[in-house]
């Protein structure tokens, strides 16, 4: 590969790790206030916190494609060693303000109509956070006070999900429209 086809992926990794660096400060301030407003928190507020984390996960899976393109090059360990401090980051986070956020959600009475379908997306997530723990990568940076972290939240969010309702089905059960035949 020619010297400027190279300079121009690295200058490409590093824009794109520019903006995963913003994603995650965009990440830790909405944490901050969904811990600031523990009491108060709803679903409705934590949805910005779970479209951040999926905007930091889509810009993850591109920069580490991009990362792997990279030939031999001075720069590329430095680069990889600051896209794995971001991916820790975000994994701490996840898991600390998910198993805030489910401890509140716990303790409430009712639950809104379709919390279930939430539920069940935010169980998938902690299921990819365990995968990312068991990650040889992953497990020198992260204490076992993240792993317990991470068991309480899967435990919370099975039982929330037992008790929370699901989005209602509009849609035609077998044998409903069926014109009865008369004799």
């Amino acid at each position: 590969m020619n010297s400027s086809t190279q300079k121009q992926k690295i200058i490409e990794v590093e824009h794109f790790l520019s903006q995963l660096e913003k994603r995650g400060r965009i990440l830790v301030s909405i944490a901050a206030e969904l811990e600031a407003m523990a009491d108060a928190t709803d679903v409705t507020r934590y949805r910005p916190f779970r479209e951040q984390v999926d905007n930091f996960k889509a810009l993850s899976l591109i920069l580490a494609e991009r990362l792997a393109a990279l030939d031999a090059h001075p720069r590329k360990d430095d680069l990889e060693t600051q896209f794995h401090k971001l991916q820790v980051l975000m994994l701490r986070l996840v898991i600390k303000t998910s198993l805030k956020f489910f401890f509140v959600m716990s303790a409430k009475a009712f639950l809104p109509l379709g919390s279930r379908e939430l539920f069940q997306s935010e169980l998938r997530t902690l299921f990819e956070a365990e995968k990312m723990l068991s990650d040889p990568r992953y497990q020198s940076d992260l204490d076992e006070s993240a792993r317990d972290d991470l068991e309480m939240a899967k435990d919370i969010l099975q039982e929330i999900i037992q008790n929370a309702p699901a989005l209602l089905n509009f849609g035609k059960k077998p044998g409903v429209g069926k014109k009865k035949k008369y004799r």
